[in-house]
This record gives structure tokens, C-alpha cells and sequence, in this order.
């Protein structure tokens, strides 16, 4: 069987059709054996998410049985050295990654052990980025397998017929192929870099063990992501090119950009539309930042549905943590080992350290544009976009001001949002730049007008200084209160879910947060129990409690979403729930408490851990669009009461039971 996915119409589904039909030309009949005796999949326009590469053009995993043999005839090499030609290699399982360019031969300057690939802005390799897929492919099967296989790669070059020979020998000696391949010269060009090894008595390509080659083969990277309604309501407002987004999307790279709101006023769809806009229009290629891992899964999840490249060839959007992102800029510049592992606090360190460095002199502007150079899939962007932007250590904030001028900086402050301590400073980079992007967002435009009102009120009646301008386009909207776990309330929340998806959503729309004490650990992993609790009913999961499993974005429309309340921030739902809100607020409040005031703050302790609490505590509270159900635990607890007292004033549209 053979099974082939990706974005029709794009010519990386192109190649991945026509390697789908050389491996039926080469073996007849393996295109509609059973699974069971061969399994291929070949999957175009991959994104992977929280990885140093997003973008695959194709990806192919296959494990064969019977006879399936090749018999090169270019000259391989065996591990003692030997030359293989002429010979057959059993074909048991295979693992790549291929990466595809259209360019003809005076866009390709083709050596030996490398192909360059000519770009609007210069040349690049396309063999390091091949290199470079492959590896964040074995990251992405080792971190949802346990387990490494082996992952070949190759160039498809489809804007030439065959490959150019030196002296007799084709160029390059491996790991790529021009358009006119086979099954055999495919596989070939992807086993040329290594030696040939044997199973048994006979040489044999294998990427692994059955059982793990099964597993691969079983990995999200190879199912269609489908687009659910409230996917397709998120697709039309990003690519929707409001006035104000093509305003922002000139000034992207070119002057700074400030969007300030509260929670649920449009900062990152603004931020994502503008990037659209950026590269449809523009074609730059801009680079979304955040220190949530579930949100950039989440963002990533809607350019995988709109087909958005985020490489560095042609422009478009890339999604990044920040420290993963800082951390491949201080090992460039030499100021960490490429493995080292530092705890927060080193990390704000060894930022500062950098800046030293460029202060003193040993590192230059130059040392920024050679690691660009070096590393432009990772390094080189016309715009950085930053997320939640008050939030930043100042030491990050001014590392990565300084290595792309603060006038490429576009950010996204949450104002009230703040939960770390002081808020960053970004005004020093651009001292005495023009305001033209600066915008100050206020009305709600996730909330539907009833949930706006809610968390108004429940702000109010905390004290803090929040406030949205409830939705003037979307009325409605409900608050259900319960004073049970979600656990013992399934039967509501059925009811509740059924009516949802009845209105058109799916569970991907749907989003859990959950306290810490609902989460265990299983073996290496993290388990949430609700999450167990929908499975043992045969609901679909995607559990972001674990670190793995947030690293990837769902990719089918039947999984509901399952967070702790820290990984939070910028996601939404058409139904939210927020099991043991009060215990939630209870382990705020105690850490901020412990932490007390920053030092030269004149306020009352307990009146800012009680603040700082609520500040966090409306995050959650406005992720929903039309729906939130709060659990309580403690009836009596601090949380319990404001938000029981505050539904007691809204009888029309909020339910306590």
C-alpha cells in the first residue's frame, strides 16, 4: 500500500505523486498490496512545531515485506570498504527526508558534495537544509518514539533532467537526484553518503526494527491536518487582508510595531494577519515568538491548514520559542556549547554575557551577519514578532534587539498580563523612531459580548485595573459555574459539548485547562486524569500536560485539548473549561506571596499577591468564545467567592449549580 497526503497542487505533492508512481513502476502492485505486507507513506508540505526546522517538503517512511530488492548501478560502498554495484540490496524499511527545488541549471551551482540554490537574495545551500531537515525529522520520531531511527535524505531537483558529471563521475556523489529518477537511483542517492550494511547474509537497507518502523509509520507528520469550522473562521481572519493589517504589514522589518490590549483584543491575530500580509504581498519572511509552547503549536497548526511556508527561500512565516530561539544564537556566537542545558537564571546570564561581548568588541556586526549566512533557515528573518512582550528579561529583550535593530522588532504587550515581574523595556532600541505602528486594541474580539461583561466585572470586583470594551459584532455568550470536579460532571459536560459541535465546532475547538495536582507522571511522560478519563470513554486526546506532546499541534479534528493553566496564554476555544479554578488562583496567590513585592514597590503584600493572582487569573478567563465552564473545589476558598458573588449579579446568562 501505498499512501500519499500533502497540499494539492504544490510541486512538492507533485514530486511526492511521482515518487509514489516509481515505486509502482519499479515494483508492480505495491501501490495496492496490503498494508500489512508493504506500507509506504509519503507526505508533502510537513510543518513541524518547536523544532529548528518547520518546513519538510516531503517526508517518506516505508516498511516492506517479501521480495523487494534493488540492484544499484552506481558504485556503493559496504562497511569493510568493499564495493557494491551490480548486487541486490533487500529494501526492508526506509525513513527521509526530501527536499525539493524547482530552480534550472543556472539557478543550481551543483559540486561534488554540495548544491547551491540561487534566491532574490543570494545563494544558499540546499544541502545543508536538507542536512538540517533531516535532523530535526530524527528529533521529531525520538521525541514522540522514544526511539531513533534512521533518516536518510536527498535533493529532488526537478528543474533539470539529470545530473551533471565531472570527469565521469555524477555530481553530486550522493543524497541527490534530478527529475528524470527511479525507485532505484531514489534509493540509491539516499544510501550513497553511508556504507552498506547487511542483515543476515544479504545487504539490506533498514531504518530500524519492524516494530519502531511501525511506530513511525503510526506518527502524526503523516496525517492530513483538516481545518475544523472554528479552524476555517481563523484561516478567513488571517488571510482576510484588513486595512490596518496591510498598514502594519509595510511597516513589518522597516519600523516598529506595538499592538497593546488586555487579554482577548486581537494582539496575535493582528500580529499573524500583518505577517500574512507581509509575505503574500511582500514576500518577507517573518518570525513569530513566544515562550508558550501550546501556543506555537497552535499557530503553527493554522499555516500547516493555509499551506504557509516559514523556510528561508521564498519568505513566510516561522513560529519559535524564545529560548529555543536565543539558545541557537548564543551557540552560534560561540557563547554556549551547542549541548549545554542552562536553568533559567544561567540563561539571563549568559545573555547579558553576549551583550558584553558586543559592547567590548569581541563580537561585531559582522559576527551577526556570518551567522546569518551561516544558518539562515534559523537565523535570517526581515521581522521578528514577539508575543506577550512584557514579559521578556530584559537581558533577552535587548540580546535579540541588538541582533536585528529594534525597528524589525514588532511586539505584542499584554499590559495586565503581566506575570513575571517588571515589564520589559523595548523603548531604548528605537528611541526617536516614528509611532506610525503603534496601535492600542480595546474592544473584545474573541469573547462574545456576555463573556466580555463577566471578566470585566470579575476584574472589577478584584480590584485590578483591566477592562475590554465588550464585543459590539458578536453577542451572547454564557458562564456555567459548577461547584463539582469536571470528573463527576461529565454527563453536563456531554450536554454541553454536543451542543457545541451541533453549532458546527469539533473537539480540536474545545480547550481543558487543569491544575497541576489533576496531573501525574507515567514512565517518562505526563498524564493529565481527564485526559485518561476521555480516553477510557474512546475520546480523542491531545494531552499538551506533557512537554512531547506539546511540542506538536494536533492534527485531527476529533482531539480535545488538554492543558495545564500555564500554557494558557494566546490560545482559545469556542468551549472552555477551567476545572478547579479556585485551586488554580490558591497556587498563584501562595507563589506570589512567597516572592512578595519587587523591591522599592510601596504596596501592601498581601493586597499585590491578591492582585498578582488575578492579574494571572484572567488569562483563562478569557479564552472562550462562547462558552466557559468553571469548576470550584473549595466553596470557600477566596476565588470561589468573588467569582460566585459576581454570578449572582449576571443570573441571565450565567448558570451556578
Amino acid at each position: 500500500m501505498i499512501e500519499v497526503t500533502g497540499a494539492e497542487g504544490t510541486a512538492e505533492f507533485r514530486t511526492a505523486q511521482k515518487i509514489a508512481r516509481a515505486f509502482e513502476a519499479y515494483w508492480p502492485g505495491i501501490a495496492s498490496t496490503p498494508a500489512s505486507e508493504d506500507h509506504v507513506k509519503i507526505a508533502a508540505n510537513r510543518k513541524l512545531s518547536n523544532y529548528k526546522v518547520s518546513d519538510i517538503d516531503i517526508v517518506i517512511a516505508a516498511r516492506l515485506g517479501g521480495s523487494r530488492y534493488i540492484v544499484p548501478k552506481a558504485a556503493l560502498r559496504d562497511h569493510d570498504g568493499k564495493r557494491v554495484s551490480g548486487t541486490k540490496i533487500r529494501v526492508r524499511s526506509f525513513v527521509a527526508a526530501v527536499e525539493v527545488k524547482d530552480q534550472d541549471a543556472a539557478g543550481l551551482d551543483i559540486g561534488a558534495a554540495n548544491v547551491d540554490a540561487k534566491y532574490r537574495e543570494g545563494w544558499k545551500s540546499a544541502t545543508a537544509q536538507n542536512d538540517a531537515q533531516k535532523y530535526a525529522l530524527l528529533n521529531y520520531f525520538r521525541d514522540v518514539t522514544g526511539k531513533e531511527p534512521w533518516i536518510y535524505r536527498c535533493l529532488a531537483l526537478e528543474g533539470i533532467y539529470e545530473l551533471p558529471k565531472d570527469r565521469g563521475r555524477v555530481m553530486p556523489e550522493a543524497a541527490t537526484v534530478a527529475s528524470n529518477f527511479d525507485a532505484s537511483s531514489l534509493l540509491v542517492a539516499m544510501i550513497a553518503e553511508n556504507t552498506v550494511g547487511k542483515i543476515g547474509k544479504e545487504y539490506a537497507i533498514s531504518s530500524g526494527e519492524p516494530d519502531l518502523i511501525e511506530q513511525v509509520l503510526a506518527c502524526g507528520i503523516f496525517k492530513s491536518v483538516t481545518p475544523s469550522a472554528l479552524d476555517r473562521r481563523k484561516m478567513d481572519r488571517i488571510a482576510a487582508r484588513p486595512e490596518e493589517a496591510r498598514q502594519l504589514a509595510v511597516l513589518l522589518g522597516e519600523e516598529r510595531v506595538h499592538l497593546r490590549g488586555e487579554g482577548g483584543t486581537g494582539k496575535t491575530v493582528l500580529l499573524a494577519q500583518a505577517a500574512h500580509e507581509a509575505f503574500k504581498a511582500q514576500g518577507k519572511r517573518s518570525l513569530i515568538l513566544t515562550y508558550n509552547h501550546a501556543l506555537a503549536a497552535d499557530i503553527q497548526r493554522l499555516l500547516a491548514l493555509m499551506n504557509v511556508p516559514s523556510s528561508s527561500d521564498n519568505g513566510g512565516v516561522d513560529v519559535r520559542t524564545v529560548m529555543s530561539f536565543s539558545y541557537a544564537w548564543l551557540s552560534r556566537l560561540g557563547c554556549i556549547k551547542g549541548d549545554e542545558d542552562l536553568e533559567f537564571q544561567q540563561y539571563e546570564t549568559r545573555c547579558q554575557e553576549a551583550l558584553k561581548f558586543f559592547d567590548e568588541g569581541a563580537l561585531s556586526d559582522e559576527d551577526i551577519q556570518s551567522a546569518k549566512r551561516a544558518d539562515p533557515e534559523q537565523l535570517d528573518y526581515d521581522a521578528i514578532l514577539v508575543d506577550e512582550a512584557q514579559d521578556w528579561p530584559q537581558s533577552e529583550a535587548d540580546l535579540v534587539s541588538r541582533l536585528y535593530g529594534g525597528e524589525r522588532i514588532a511586539i505584542a504587550d499584554g499590559m495586565s498580563q503581566l506575570v513575571r515581574g517588571r515589564a520589559t523595556n523595548w523603548k531604548a532600541s528605537v528611541q526617536g523612531r516614528s509611532l506610525e505602528g503603534h496601535r492600542s486594541l480595546d474592544e473584545c474580539l474573541r469573547m462574545k459580548a456576555n463573556l466580555g461583561t463577566f471578566a470585566n466585572a470579575v476584574a472589577e470586583r478584584a480590584g485590578l485595573n483591566w477592562h475590554v470594551i465588550p464585543s459590539t459584532m458578536a453577542a451572547g455568550g454564557r458562564v456555567i459555574i459548577r461547584t463539582s470536579p469536571l470528573e463527576e460532571l461529565l454527563d453536563v459536560h456531554d450536554t454541553l459539548s454536543e451542543r457545541a459541535r451541533s453549532a458546527g465546532n469539533e473537539p480540536v475547538d474545545f480547550l481543558y485547562c487543569v491544575p497541576p495536582s489533576s496531573v501525574r507522571k507515567s514512565g517518562n511522560r505526563m498524564v493529565s486524569a481527564l485526559g485518561d478519563s476521555f480516553r477510557s470513554r474512546g475520546l480523542g486526546v491531545w494531552d499538551g500536560t506533557d512537554n512531547l506532546i506539546r511540542r506538536d499541534f494536533p492534527r485531527a479534528t476529533r482531539d480535545h485539548r488538554i492543558i495545564q493553566y500555564e500554557s494558557c496564554r494566546g490560545l482559545e476555544g469556542w468551549f472552555v473549561v477551567l476545572d478547579r479554578l479556585d485551586e488554580f488562583w490558591e497556587l498563584k496567590h501562595q507563589e506570589f506571596m512567597a516572592l512578595g513585592p519587587p523591591e522599592g514597590q510601596l504596596d501592601d503584600p498581601a493586597r499585590w499577591g491578591r492582585s498578582r493572582a488575578w492579574n494571572w487569573t484572567m488569562i483563562p478567563l478569557t479564552r472562550p468564545i462562547d462558552t466557559l465552564f468553571i469548576t470550584l473545589r473549595d466553596m470557600e476558598s477566596t476565588a470561589s467567592k468573588l467569582l460566585l458573588s459576581v454570578a449572582e449579579t449576571m443570573p441571565d446568562f450565567v448558570d451556578v449549580g
